[in-house]
């Protein structure tokens, strides 16, 4: 499942920028010179690591959230300050989606490569930065209609006795 995959990869990655951190600063220690590439794909990494991790936390409504006020919300208000809140992601996510394609695009049309010590093209850097808020933008998506459920199992009389769980936030996957 994409999901999944865009949970293992920034995992690999932060294993990588331990390990990686890790042999520099021995060999350091050692007296040798350490990983000269090291330093550049970490940067890479944790740029990939972002943007792909970013969707697997959403999902599982693991970000960090201030519920000061959100908290003293009532649920039906909840239902709709949801549904704002999965439009206003979307419209942000798309248009940063949008944006770094084009961005992209034009590196991979001017042919600019990244210099440094392992020289790379840097489209292939940034293709994460359309990828990660594409796939955002769908989950903002699949929040929403979530939401819309949500509000359409309320006003059709469920209550918490009569069946479906009344859940704080209706797109995520521990509140069932």
């Amino acid at each position: 499942k994409i999901l999944t995959v865009l949970g293992v990869i920034p995992a690999l990655l932060l294993l990588y920028i331990v390990l990686s951190t890790s042999v520099n600063v021995f060999a350091r220690f050692l007296g040798f010179g350490g990983l000269v590439w090291g330093v550049q794909f970490t940067e890479y990494s944790l740029l990939w690591m972002t943007l792909l991790g970013a969707t697997w936390v959403l999902k599982r409504d693991k970000h960090v959230t201030v519920d000061l006020i959100t908290g003293l919300l009532k649920e039906r208000t909840m239902v709709y300050f949801n549904l704002a809140h999965s439009i206003m992601g979307f419209a942000v996510c798309a248009l940063l989606c949008w944006y770094g394609a084009v961005v992209t695009w034009g590196q991979y049309q001017r042919g600019v490569v990244d210099i440094q010590v392992v020289d790379v093209p840097k489209y292939l850097i940034l293709i994460v930065i359309p990828l990660g808020f594409f796939f955002l933008s769908l989950e903002f998506v699949r929040r929403f209609f979530a939401s819309l459920k949500e509000m359409r199992r309320k006003r059709s009389g469920f209550s918490p006795g009569k069946g479906a769980p009344i859940r704080r936030n209706p797109s995520s996957p521990e509140s069932y």
